[in-house]
Formats: structure tokens, C-alpha cells, sequence
């Protein structure tokens, strides 16, 4: 017998842990999420976004606005329907709620006109940070 199966033999907590190791490293490569959206499919093709491109096209959105300085957005599906998580770094004399309520309408409009999706769920806005205007000289 070889001495690497002797060593195995003797040590079967090891073996455990290695199986249990390549287990959940399957089952992870198949719960991972895709890379690109499917929008909508056709006979002539499939139209698709990649996430990286959805999040950029959320925080362009976002820094069109005055009060806000930059912006971090991130999409989940969940249940069929797409969750958005913005993080917000804000100027000082940025309101807070108009920004809320035109952001919330703004994103919904992005995904139903622009993506055609129209199972948006909830936006969630977190402002994380206060910018202060730089003084010209």
C-alpha cells in the first residue's frame, strides 16, 4: 500500500475536512450569481446587462444630483423582484428627503423605461458620509 493512503487511513478527520472542503466549494460555484441580467429575449437575440453596468448606470443617476458627492450602488434579485442598496456621501446642505423621493423616482423609472424590468422592489438609501464643499481661494 502506498504511504499516502496509509497516512489518510490513519487520519479520517482529515479526509472529512477535505471532502467537506470540495462540498462546499460546489456548492458555492453553483449558488454564485450570475454576471450579466437577462432584460429580455426575443427571436432575434437576447438583450442582457452586466452588473457592473447596471451598478455605474444607478450612481450616474445619483451623482446628477447637487447634494450628492458620490455614490455606491448594488443590486440583488430576490424573490423575482430587484432590491437597490445606495450608499450616498452627501454635501452638508443636501436635503436629505427630496433627495430620497426623487432618487426612489428617478431608479424606478430607470428600470421600468430604460431596462423595461418591472418587478422593481424596494431602494434602500443609506447616506454614509458628509462631504465639505472645497473653498476656492
Amino acid at each position: 500500500m502506498y504511504p499516502i493512503f496509509e497516512y489518510f487511513a490513519n487520519a479520517p478527520a482529515l479526509v472529512i475536512a477535505l471532502w467537506s472542503g470540495a462540498g462546499l466549494l460546489v456548492v458555492l460555484l453553483f449558488l454564485r450569481k450570475p454576471r450579466r441580467l437577462l432584460l429580455a429575449t426575443t427571436e432575434a437575440g437576447r438583450l442582457q446587462i452586466s452588473r457592473h453596468a447596471l451598478h455605474r448606470l444607478l450612481e450616474a443617476c445619483c451623482q446628477q444630483l447637487r447634494g450628492v458627492v458620490s455614490a455606491r450602488a448594488r443590486v440583488a434579485k430576490s424573490r423575482g423582484k430587484f432590491k437597490t442598496f445606495l450608499r450616498l456621501k452627501v454635501r452638508p446642505d443636501a436635503k436629505l428627503d427630496a433627495i430620497q423621493g426623487y432618487l426612489s423616482q428617478e431608479i424606478a423609472d430607470i428600470y421600468r423605461q430604460n431596462l423595461g424590468i418591472t418587478n422593481v422592489g424596494p431602494i434602500e438609501i443609506e447616506v454614509v458620509g458628509v462631504i465639505p464643499e472645497q473653498k476656492e481661494f
